[in-house]
Formats: C-alpha cells, structure tokens, sequence
C-alpha cells in the first residue's frame, strides 16, 4: 500500500483480494492504523522488511575490525560455484524471512525461492561473488546496479559452516567494498527484522535505515 492511502481505499483493495489463498500487504511502518485495518481483516504480522541506505564515501570497518578487512577478497563465482551456493541455500542458510517463518509452508519451499531468485538473476547477467576470509569461502553477495553510481545488495548470506562465527561483518563488507571499487556511490540494503544481528552489523559499517515495512499475511 501506498502511505498516502485512505482507510476507504484499503479496504476496497481488501475485499477485491480477499478470496485468494495467500495474500502479503506491504505496510509503511508510520501507518499504525492500516495496519490495525489488516488485522481486523485477519493478517497477520510475520516481519518487519527493512531498506537501508548507505554513503560509501563515509563507509569503513570499525577500527577494531579494520585487521579483519584486509583478509577478506572476494572473486566472481564460476559455474561449480553456483553449484556450491545452490547446495548452500538449500540448507536454508536465510533463516528469518516470511516464509521460512510461516508454518504454512516447508523449509524445502522456503530454500527454493531464494534458490531460483538467484538463477533468475544469474539468467539475467547478475552473477554472484564468492566470499573468501583466511583462504576459506565463508559466504556470498550478489549486487545490482539499478542506477549510475546505485548499487542495491540483493542477496548476501554466510554459508552453512560459517554460521554463528562472526563472518557475516566479512560477507557485509565485501559486497560494500564491491559496490566501492565500481564506482558507487550509494548501496543500498536489506535486511528483516526478525534479524537484528545483521541489521546491528549493516548498521556498523555504514548503513542507515531509510524505510521500514510492517509485512502482514493472511492464508485461506
């Protein structure tokens, strides 16, 4: 919805939906009453989708991680690499999303929508980086240009032997670092906020938050 929407206009878009079997409403976080609208209508809440923006002119490793910065790299993924990821996410490696989340579906679907989101944009051009800590490939990122000097951090994750280690500054890291030696200017990020560990590391080398969404559901 559109935080300009009137009560009216939210509830005609609810009732022109409302006998589909899985529905997601978008909700800006400073709409507190369209959110109660939903809720009457049975959504639920299942996260809050953060957008976060960052200046990579002022963007750095905090001093006490600056000795980790120069141990990371990152290089282009070749095909076994892709091969690698794949297996990586089907491990359900994004563990706080809405699906994930929603018993109404499996862990199986919840991996393959990040699993084919990623091939739909290797597809278009969009191949992701492999990233390496001490000689070891702890994680991925996956950025997209959406304009001159913007880059947009689609997709970035710590792979499954990784988790809980700490990498997750590294992979965070890289994909800015990336965005940097291409010639951006602004990154863009994404995080949930059933995931405050990432948003905690985003927001420590840089980010601010720009937007957030309350995401209700509803299943019928």
């Amino acid at each position: 919805m559109d935080v300009s929407d009137t009560r009216e206009a939210i509830e005609d878009a609810i009732r022109q939906v409302e006998d589909s079997q899985y529905l997601v409403a978008r909700i800006p976080s400073v709409r507190i009453d369209a959110v109660q609208c939903f809720q009457e209508h049975h959504y639920q809440f299942i996260e809050a989708a953060i957008k976060l923006d960052c200046d990579l002119k002022k963007a750095q490793l905090p001093p006490r991680f600056q000795s980790i910065g120069q141990m990371v790299s990152w290089e282009k993924m070749s095909d076994k690499d892709l091969d690698i990821l794949y297996s990586e996410i089907d491990q359900n490696i994004f563990k706080t999303d809405r699906i994930i989340l929603d018993p109404f579906f499996t862990k199986k679907q919840a991996a393959d929508r990040y699993k084919f989101w990623t091939m739909d944009l290797v597809r278009e051009g969009h191949r992701p980086y492999q990233v390496i800590y001490n000689q070891k490939v702890v994680g991925f990122f996956l950025n997209k240009e959406i304009q001159p000097g913007v880059f947009d951090g689609l997709l970035a994750g710590t792979y499954h032997e990784y988790e809980g280690s700490g990498m997750g500054i590294c992979v965070q890291y890289a994909g800015l670092e990336m965005a940097k030696q291409m010639g951006g200017k602004r990154y863009i990020g994404h995080v949930s906020g059933n995931n405050p560990a990432v948003l905690k590391t985003l927001e420590m080398i840089g980010f601010h938050i720009k937007l957030m969404e309350y995401i209700l559901i509803k299943h019928n």
